[in-house]
């Protein structure tokens, strides 16, 4: 399949999404549940915050039970990530800064990093995973701020984990991973489709039903499903596009690409960047400066 046909193909998909095959993708969640299972200090965090009665000490006695996460929380809301203006020292003092909801999806990205690196396979390229993923979550994130979004933080974890699916498809199903790959030469809108006619769903899918056993807002969940087809997103259009234009972004960058195949154009539809509402003067070498900027030092943070 070549990219033309591709590209035409997923153009027809906008408007008949395919059928999944839902009993299999299902089947694959719950044999990898216990794997990748949401670690009970998010859960905590998550049922504290959806009661909006917790207080600032109640979340960060919860974090502060789990050293490691603390002293990552601390270390990342200090880096260039935030760029605050003074020394944040206790997760207290975090949470007053930068709010609790976007605590809470700092400390998911980091468990859900942790958790889902458990998923091996020979496939997957671990390190060019996650720098992809990173990459694409910041592109998402300094997108969403030029366009007044609200809740950056949230379209940083929809971008960190929008491909989390293939992680499962590589380790469950890797001769047709791999084939599906090696055909899409760097094209992940090929990619999908030779998924989808392989197994009967793709790696967007999948990733946005993982997501859904751990608790994630709806919004995020769509987001991430239709990350490949943002004009079916049923829930945010506006995130799925967003996430859609970094993912864009990130291929084109090389540093955050994908593949070692690195993709030849940043172009971003038309109709997408309405949605969006770029400015007119949108300037995408000065966004992946911006990212390239923060990359390093957060990668080191969520990943190492």
């Amino acid at each position: 399949m070549n990219s033309a046909t591709a590209t035409a193909t997923v153009e027809r998909t906008e408007q008949a999404p395919v059928q999944a095959n839902e009993s299999l993708a299902r089947s694959v969640i719950d044999d990898m549940s216990t794997l990748v299972s949401p670690p009970d200090v998010y859960l905590k965090i998550n049922e504290l915050i959806s009661s909006d009665t917790a207080s600032a000490q109640q979340i960060s006695e919860v974090v502060m039970r789990d050293p490691s996460l603390t002293a990552r929380v601390l270390k990342l809301v200090n880096s260039s990530y935030y760029a605050l203006p003074t020394k944040v020292d206790t997760v207290t003092r975090a949470i007053a800064l930068i709010g609790t909801h976007e605590l809470s999806s700092l400390v998911f990205s980091m468990c859900a990093v942790q958790s889902f690196s458990r998923i091996s396979s020979s496939v997957t390229n671990m390190n060019t995973f996650w720098r992809h993923g990173v990459y694409c979550g910041l592109a998402a994130k300094a997108i969403a701020a030029r366009v007044n979004c609200l809740n950056t933080e949230r379209l940083f974890v929809a971008g960190l984990l929008h491909d989390i699916g293939t992680l499962t498809i590589n380790s469950r199903f890797p001769e047709i991973a791999e084939e599906a790959i090696f055909k899409a030469r760097g094209d992940e809108s090929a990619m999908i489709l030779l998924e989808q006619s392989a197994i009967g769903f793709d790696h967007a899918y999948l990733g946005a039903m993982m997501l859904e056993n751990w608790q994630m807002p709806e919004a995020t969940c769509d987001a991430i499903r239709y990350h490949h087809q943002p004009g079916l997103a049923e829930v945010t259009p506006l995130e799925a596009s967003i996430v859609h234009a970094a993912d864009t972004l990130a291929n084109y960058s090389g540093t955050g690409s994908f593949s070692e195949t690195i993709a030849e154009h940043d172009d971003i539809a038309a109709d997408l960047k309405a949605l969006i509402e770029l400015p007119a003067d949108f300037d995408h070498d000065e966004l992946l400066d911006e990212v390239d900027r923060k990359f390093v030092e957060t990668i080191y943070l969520l990943v190492a």
